[in-house]
């Protein structure tokens, strides 16, 4: 994979601080000998709805941490205004970032898997097949040193109405160049993706598949530019905690800075209306 230029970690970091925001750490990586601080950063923190929003879990995806940089003063002005705390986690995974590589320093894979399932014959999955019933579900660890201070701190929002988790893919689309994993709400979602449409094409009716413990997982970005698929990842997580409003948010690599920080600008400040009226 040929290196994109984008900023450093510390420099990502540093931006936010020379707009004036205050970010916390919540805990440290070391890779090949470079520590990490793990940051996030919380706007209105007296304010009881909350949304939660994750970004950098693969470090390829760049333009997901640096777009809420790009945009962290018209959220914190919207979401003062709405009367809603919305916490950030810009980077979740910084030596992946740094390395412009999916996984960490250390290649520890499977950074976004949250939960297992277990299906009617016993055995446990991590990906649901499509209309897939399952028996239960657990909260599993991962082998990401990244994502353990991460869930320690992030089950303390466990109540939150709403998540946001910013994402990028690249190479297989081929309809479009942005789309949505959704559980639910599809009617409220729709009309989300209208205004995003004024913005880049909808990826819609594009077949892809995965492999989860040698089974291969068939699914597609339907119509309407949304998938639903019970992954295991931090949505789906937030979901089954009861969380109102759950979306992981992917924009195509190919995809302008500028276009993708819009896309997720909507995105946000579509949510922080939501939860603020309780819809």
């Amino acid at each position: 994979m040929t290196r994109k230029k984008h900023i450093s970690y510390p420099e990502l970091i540093a931006g936010f601080r020379k707009k004036g925001y205050f970010l916390k750490t919540y805990g440290k990586v070391i890779e090949r000998g470079v520590k990490y601080p793990l940051y996030k950063l919380v706007l209105n923190p007296l304010c009881r709805q909350t949304l939660i929003i994750t970004s950098g879990f693969h470090g390829e995806e760049a333009n997901g941490p640096i777009s809420l940089l790009e945009i962290i003063n018209r959220v914190a002005d919207f979401s003062h205004k709405m009367q809603v705390r919305v916490i950030i986690y810009p980077c979740v995974n910084p030596s992946a970032f740094a390395l412009y590589r999916r996984y960490n320093g250390s290649n520890e894979k499977w950074n976004n898997y949250f939960l297992h399932y277990k299906l009617a014959d016993g055995q446990w999955v991590g990906i649901l097949q499509p209309g897939e019933e399952f028996a239960a579900y657990k909260i599993v660890e991962s082998s990401a040193k990244e994502v353990w201070p991460l869930k320690r701190d992030i089950f303390q929002y466990r109540t939150a109405e709403g998540i946001l988790d910013i994402h990028q893919q690249e190479g297989y689309l081929k309809t479009g160049d942005i789309f949505a994993y959704i559980y639910d709400r599809r009617v409220i979602y729709r009309r989300i993706m209208k205004k995003l449409a004024k913005i880049a094409k909808i990826a819609r009716n594009d077949k892809t598949f995965t492999f989860d413990r040698g089974r291969k997982i068939l699914y597609r970005i339907d119509n309407d530019g949304f998938i639903g698929l019970h992954d295991g990842t931090i949505t789906d997580m937030f979901y089954r905690f009861g969380c109102k409003f759950a979306v992981a948010a992917e924009t195509a690599t190919r995809l302008p800075l500028e276009k993708v920080a819009q896309v997720n600008l909507i995105w946000i400040m579509e949510l922080i209306k939501l939860i603020a009226k309780g819809s």
